[in-house]
């Protein structure tokens, strides 16, 4: 099949991260695999380098009128039999798009359960039957657009996938994680939903009763928690690390990963800590349930609640044979569900039914 993938994405995020995994895997599998997205970003130069092809393309809004022409014509150019839009501008030029000259069935990808908005133009993104599929990531994501007028017929839950090869380090240094103090991880760019303020009022909380435990949070702008866990009188127990490109390193000397999130759609994050065999303590929100197999695979506390969160992470450190225990299903369900190659499996039959 020939596909292109669409996006207005400019930073490096879980929908940018997906569309680099599925189009180099979907490529593999020999179907001819486009990607509109803005050039000299790190999407358009991450698969330039894996040898998918990219084109530049800038939608400017949402109801792009010349856009929407280009991306029509881009189609056309690469012989597209189905356009997947990945972000939300994406998801409107494409719906656009099919005004203007656009003859593909159009998919779109939804990866946030955020209330869609009951304006007119979001009715229409949403309730035309243009749109020939919404993927949505998990099932609170899919209520949300059937509440915003998609036809439950026209959804199909798809989770995010995950690339088991790049935590192979990661599980095999799983040793290094009983050599001192226990450390207790957070990944995820600082964003009020992320529940990073959640964590750190959990953290004398848990020190309490365990003082040798110490934390570490990495992601874009968590440097700026500082004057937070300053207030919270946290100084070498939290070490706020900022972007790093050593996930699997840091999960390899890990204890426990934690992921208070107050809003979440998959949580690929959460995947991750699974894929590297770390026992995990996530909210009850969003598609995070579904992921941690409603506390077969990990343990789950109420979002929001730091004390509950403290409680949820002491449990997990003291009982370490238990915390093993959810960890190693986890793996072993997160591998059967969640890898790159069930989730393109996936996908490919949605595109077949289209193309």
């Amino acid at each position: 099949m020939k596909l292109l993938y669409v996006s207005e994405a400019t930073g490096w995020c879980g929908g940018a991260n997906q569309i680099w995994l599925t189009a180099q895997r979907l490529k593999r599998l020999g179907h001819e695999v486009s990607v509109a997205c803005r050039e000299g970003f790190t999407l358009f130069d991450r698969l330039k380098a894996a040898g998918v092809g990219v084109i530049p393309f800038v939608p400017r809004q949402d109801y792009d009128i010349p856009g929407a022409r280009r991306l029509a014509s881009i189609a056309r150019e690469v012989g597209a039999q189905v356009v997947h839009a990945h972000h939300p501008r994406a998801h409107a030029l494409a719906l656009l798009a099919t005004f203007v000259g656009l003859s593909a069935p159009v998919v779109v990808t939804r990866r946030v359960i955020t209330p869609i908005g009951r304006n007119p133009f979001s009715r229409f993104k949403y309730s035309s039957r243009r749109i020939k599929r919404f993927i949505a990531v998990c099932e609170p994501a899919a209520d949300e657009l059937v509440r915003a007028g998609a036809e439950r017929s026209r959804i199909d839950v798809i989770p995010s996938g995950v690339d088991f090869a790049r935590w192979e380090p990661a599980r095999a240094g799983r040793s290094r994680a009983g050599d001192g103090p226990p450390v207790v991880t957070m990944v995820a760019h600082y964003a009020a939903i992320k529940g990073h303020e959640v964590l750190l009022q959990a953290i004398p909380l848990v020190r309490r009763v365990m003082p040798e435990v110490r934390f570490r949070i990495a992601g874009r702008d968590t440097e700026s928690l500082r004057p937070k866990a300053n207030a919270l009188g946290l100084n070498g127990e939290v070490e706020l690390l900022g972007e790093r490109h050593d996930i699997p390193e840091l999960l390899a000397s890990s204890r426990l990963y934690v992921m208070p999130s107050l809003q979440e759609g998959i949580g690929t994050a959460l995947i991750e800590a699974q894929a590297a065999l770390v026992p995990t303590v996530a909210s009850r929100v969003g598609g995070l349930p579904y992921v941690a197999d409603e506390g077969r695979a990990g343990r789950l506390v109420t979002p929001g609640d730091p004390r509950e969160l403290a409680e949820g992470i002491v449990a997990a450190l003291r009982d370490k044979a238990e915390s093993e225990r959810l960890a190693r299903f986890g793996y072993q369900r997160a591998e059967r569900l969640f890898s790159v190659d069930a989730v393109v499996e996936r996908l490919e039959k949605v595109y077949q039914s289209l193309a």
